[in-house]
């Protein structure tokens, strides 16, 4: 479990040090987009204990983020 809790801080400190690195700003939505789906991921399976929950349930817990992420990076690359 705390190598999940330093996956979770590393997905959240890495766009901040991108962004002080001087990454530009289209690499860093990407990147952006990218740790949202696997903090996502983490959470389900292992906060919200769905591991061994019945696939379905998992599969659904699990689409959200994927399905928000590529809505809204849909609308990223229209504008």
């Amino acid at each position: 479990m705390l190598t999940v809790y330093f996956a979770l801080m590393i997905c959240t400190a890495l766009p901040v040090i991108a962004l002080k690195a001087g990454i530009g700003p289209e690499f860093l939505a990407w990147l952006v987009f990218g740790m949202v789906i696997v903090k996502a991921l983490l959470l389900v399976d292992h906060f919200m204990e769905m591991k061994h929950a019945p696939r379905a349930w998992r599969l659904a817990a699990q689409l959200w983020a994927p399905v928000v992420i590529v809505t809204v990076a849909g609308f990223h690359i229209i504008t």
